[in-house]
């Protein structure tokens, strides 16, 4: 089945300085191909609406060159955060017919599958929200596993929704015990996505405009924000060289 009301973002603009690389992150290679090679296969595959909007930043764009016709490219002018760099594409969205819900993915993210991002669309259509977001749920934080330890935990209320997403960084000793993580890989409802992305502020240590916002935004305005459980291994980001390592083990076992 084609979701063809489901539009693709993948976020792509990251240096990779923290891997120290000489070519722009998503472009540094897992198994053999750059991370965003598996991102774009899995989104080819998936058959949601073809077509995925890349967004690339300033001193990137080789990642535009990469995608060639396989996508739409837009520039993010300054690298802002995550929420900045959906913005970006506000105005390519606007241009397409019909679309009803917004899928948002990072370029790092190598072993997200064409099953999760078609299975993820589908629960849009069967249970509407303004977010759902793809959580993953680790055995504990040792071995090939530690490289969750810095994602956000899933916070959830009574009713076992989401209440909050609370960064690693940000999280007391009790929350980081918590064994659920956030993938970063969201399907928004486009109109609410929109009426809703500006409340987004920078008031946090790195100034910048996060997409993990919008939950909260969302349980203000007391609107469920559900959850779509993914394999764990399929939340692996590389940011590092040592995620990097982890990510080829993993391929190595898949």
């Amino acid at each position: 089945m084609s979701h063809n009301h489901t539009t693709i973002v993948i976020l792509a603009a990251g240096k990779g300085r923290r891997m120290n690389s000489m070519v722009p992150k998503v472009l540094v290679e897992v198994d053999g191909k750059p991370m965003l090679e598996h991102v774009l296969c899995s989104v080819e595959d998936s058959k949601v609406n073809g077509k995925p909007i890349v967004i690339y930043g300033k001193g990137t764009e080789a990642v535009r060159d990469y995608v060639g016709g396989r996508g739409v490219s837009v520039l993010q002018e300054e690298q802002l955060g995550t929420a900045h760099a959906l913005k970006s594409a506000r105005k390519e969205i606007a241009t397409r017919e019909g679309v009803t819900c917004v899928a948002v993915m990072n370029g790092d993210n190598p072993f997200i599958s064409s099953e999760t991002i078609r299975r993820m669309a589908a629960y849009h259509d069967q249970k509407p929200c303004p977010i759902i977001v793809a959580v993953g749920t680790v055995d504990s934080f040792e071995g090939w596993q530690s490289a969750f330890s810095g994602f956000g935990r899933v916070i959830r209320g009574q009713n076992g929704l989401i209440k909050a997403i609370r960064e690693a960084k940000d999280a007391t000793s009790e929350e980081l015990h918590i064994r659920e993580v956030n993938s970063a890989f969201y399907v928004f409802d486009n109109k609410w996505l929109w009426e809703n992305i500006d409340e987004v502020d920078n008031q946090n240590a790195q100034q910048e405009y996060y997409l993990t916002d919008m939950i909260q935004i969302a349980v203000d305005q007391g609107l469920p924000v559900r959850t779509f459980h993914i394999p764990i291994e399929e939340c692996v980001g590389v940011n590092r060289m040592e995620e990097r390592e982890i990510a080829e083990t993993i391929a190595k076992k898949r």
